[in-house]
């Protein structure tokens, strides 16, 4: 009996310094000996791909070739189309182009997952020790949020937006300057504490509504940093008339009838119309505003080309927060996440492109040239222009954030968004003009809602009848045409007989 144990544990032995010799066997297969590969992926256009990201890799790896799909591509087939539903047209643009590597945002690339048409990174992650602790915290959880607790895919850069404000003007009017973390109650309530300042013309507003998109666009604002939805949990009906929605109906109203808060109008047909000749913070009226990262390079370019803009010393800090959340941001966003699919051939080089795309030394490289977009590695980018890029690395993504318009099962007409729009702008006006209370808007707003919500799905109802239709007419006129063909080819053998 000894001497059998004595043998089992020889062998034992035996296999344990085999397999340290030899090495577990590799997830993906290397790259041959030559490096070479073809990647097949999707991009805005060929030109951006390798200005941004080709031409870098292949110094790395001069022998991988790629084939650019370009979305383009897809736009232009969209262009004169009404009603887009733009995420199922990408579904069907990449279904049809087959690519190895796959730009998708968070919402697309959780429905590939689902149907088991990504390839899980986290074997070949853990396997080749790819750095994660690089990231900014919460980001990778957020990403596997939406893998089903799987990382799918990688993000190198990532988006959101902060409070930028004129420390000038806070200074001036002894008024203290706002701060990380403020919730949207303290926003408008530190606005507000600017409405004495001027009248008419020269009236100074402590908040900047940007986009010209009427009262709305600050109420959506607003909403968006909540926890509130529109829809049931089923996303079936309409729930607006409840005291969350009227305390952000009376919230913005208010500050924007107190002038603590300046929006620009409404244009007829256009929702979001941004007037570059009426934008008060340049012409120094407005103290604060909220912006992307892009808004920093307006500020430095926006004298040389207005002359009644005016230089500003800002400043900047995060973006309000959900008192229920104050550590979290639901501005936060991932529109480039990189994800390989399930059924490539070329695994390994599409594999060598995400790590990367996704590596410490792309993220240096993007810190050195701000164009607006943010490294999701957080270690390089300290500072823009003097600035501390805390507002926007201070707030940890939300690993799971469901739009106020409802998470990805919610399926929404196209028509209602621009319709529900038109009715929140009315209704608001009517709040903000006294013609009407906060429960009165509410409730009209929950009456009319609703019928524009089941008139969107009737019209998309109808509109997906008439394309089966469409669809089946074809089929049986190719297979009709298909039938004549035979029958002329049998005729025409006859013949020869």
């Amino acid at each position: 009996m000894v001497k059998k144990w004595k043998i089992a544990l020889l062998l034992t032995t035996v296999v344990a310094m085999l397999s340290g010799c030899f090495g577990e066997k590799p997830v993906l297969d290397e790259l041959g000996k030559d490096g070479k590969g073809t990647i097949k992926v999707v991009y805005y256009d060929e030109d951006n791909f390798y200005r941004q990201y080709g031409n870098y890799f292949n110094v790395k790896y001069p022998d991988i070739e790629f084939e650019i799909v370009s979305m383009q591509e897809m736009y232009r087939d969209l262009q004169d189309k009404e009603n887009v539903d733009y995420e199922e047209e990408r579904l069907k643009f990449l279904e049809k182009h087959k690519p190895d590597v796959l730009m998708v945002d968070l919402s697309i690339m959780e429905k590939l997952a689902k149907e088991g048409k990504l390839y899980n990174l986290d074997s070949i992650i853990t396997q080749e020790k790819f750095d994660l602790e690089g990231y900014m915290p919460g980001l990778v959880d957020m990403i596997r949020e939406h893998g089903g607790g799987s990382l799918y895919g990688l993000a190198p850069y990532f988006y959101t937006s902060a409070i930028y404000y004129n420390a000038e003007l806070f200074r001036e009017h002894n008024i203290e300057p706002p701060r990380n973390k403020m919730t949207w109650q303290e926003v408008l309530d530190l606005s507000s504490r600017f409405a004495s300042v001027g009248s008419g013309e020269n009236q100074v507003y402590g908040y900047y509504q940007r986009y010209g998109g009427g009262p709305q666009d600050l109420f959506l604002d607003v909403a968006h940093g909540s926890s509130m939805r529109f829809f049931d949990a089923k996303g079936e009906k309409l729930v607006f008339n409840t005291d969350g929605w009227k305390q952000l109906v009376r919230l913005t109203t208010d500050a924007i009838r107190n002038k603590g808060v300046y929006t620009q109008p409404r244009e007829e047909g256009n929702a979001r119309t941004f007037s570059s000749d009426d934008d008060l913070f340049f012409k120094g009226r407005a103290a604060m505003i909220m912006g992307d990262s892009w808004f920093i390079s307006q500020i430095k370019n926006r004298i040389m080309w207005d002359k009644e803009a005016k230089p500003i010393d800002w400043e900047m800090v995060s973006v309000p927060v959900d008192p229920a959340s104050p550590d979290e941001s639901s501005y936060a966003s991932l529109h480039e996440v990189y994800a390989i699919a399930a059924d490539s051939p070329n695994k390994r080089a599409a594999w060598e492109f995400v790590k990367f795309v996704n590596g410490p030394e792309m993220a240096k490289a993007a810190s050195r040239s701000m164009e607006g977009n943010l490294p999701t590695r957080n270690q390089f980018m300290k500072e823009i222009d003097g600035k501390s890029t805390e507002a926007f690395y201070s707030l940890r993504p939300k690993a799971k954030y469901d739009s106020i318009w409802g998470g990805p099962d919610v399926e929404v007409p196209s028509e209602f968004y621009r319709d529900f729009r038109t009715l929140l702008d009315k209704e608001l006006k009517a709040v903000i003009d006294n013609k009407k209370t906060v429960d009165e808007a509410a409730a009209a707003i929950q009456a009319e809602g609703e019928a524009a919500l089941q008139k969107g799905r009737e019209a998309d109802k109808a509109r997906k009848e008439a394309e089966q239709k469409a669809k089946g007419e074809s089929g049986k006129a190719a297979e009709d045409n298909e039938t004549e063909g035979s029958g002329s080819a049998e005729a025409g053998a006859s013949e020869g007989e």
